[in-house]
């Protein structure tokens, strides 16, 4: 279980977090959406020990981010996959070596063979296992996200951050990622936490989704009840009253 524990972080004397609380249960999809700029990334950041909070804890199954050894958050990190925002895939690795990245450089207990069923598992669930030998230039954005995924599952991670997954893409690229999300989430049984502004995202994603206000979470709403909140701040940010 991923725990966040009053977390607070500012930056520039500006307080984009104030008192952030949130535990994540086993296996569900929640989404974290708001404004850019709210401090959505910046909860992924904590959570992957990017950066350390101001005050406040951040405890992954019940071991203290900030207090961990190099070793231990290494141990830890291996837990947890991420797809960036952009992709940022390796633009002078084929596909396979994007993927493997991890395994190929870290991963000695492993041998060639198990790291490249790995790989051929990995770029199966995503539905690109032919396009091993290709370069990210050779692939369009929706193809370069997926092996951004096949990447941050290869170590069978049990959770799994998303930092805004469908940017920049189409409304059927993105429609084809959100339901390759949830699958590869389900099928794997990870927690998936998404951070996003796009409506189709939320909706088509969450099992439960907490907006991100004023540096504090609001009142989680399912994507059944979002659409009707009581809560005005989020009803115009679903009725694209307030910027994203």
């Amino acid at each position: 279980m991923i725990e966040l524990c009053h977390l607070a972080k500012s930056f520039d004397g500006n307080d984009i977090l104030k008192d952030v609380s949130i535990s994540i249960p086993l296996g569900k999809k929640i989404t974290i959406i708001g404004p850019s700029g709210s401090g959505k990334s910046t909860i992924l950041k904590l959570i992957l020990c990017l950066i350390k909070p101001d005050s406040g804890k951040v405890l992954v199954d019940g071991d203290d981010m900030a207090l961990l050894t190099v070793d231990d958050l290494y141990k830890v990190r291996k837990k947890i996959g991420l797809l960036f925002q952009s992709a940022a895939l390796f633009d002078s690795m084929t596909v396979e070596e994007n993927v493997g990245f991890s395994l190929f450089e870290s991963d000695h207990l492993l041998s060639q063979e198990d790291i490249h069923y790995k790989i051929d598992y990995a770029l199966d669930l995503v539905e690109m296992k032919g396009f091993s030998r290709m370069y990210p230039a050779e692939l369009s954005g929706g193809q370069q996200k997926r092996v951004a995924l096949a990447r941050s599952i290869i170590t069978n991670p049990q959770y799994l951050l998303f930092d805004e997954p469908t940017t920049g893409l189409d409304p059927v690229l993105s429609t084809s990622i959100e339901n390759l999300i949830v699958r590869i989430s389900d099928e794997l049984n990870t927690t998936a936490i998404i951070v996003t502004h796009q409506l189709s995202t939320i909706m088509r994603t969450s099992d439960l989704i907490y907006y991100l206000h004023d540096g504090c979470l609001c009142e989680p709403e399912t994507s059944q009840s979002i659409n009707t909140s009581s809560n005005p701040i989020i009803s115009a940010f679903i009725n694209g009253e307030l910027g994203t």
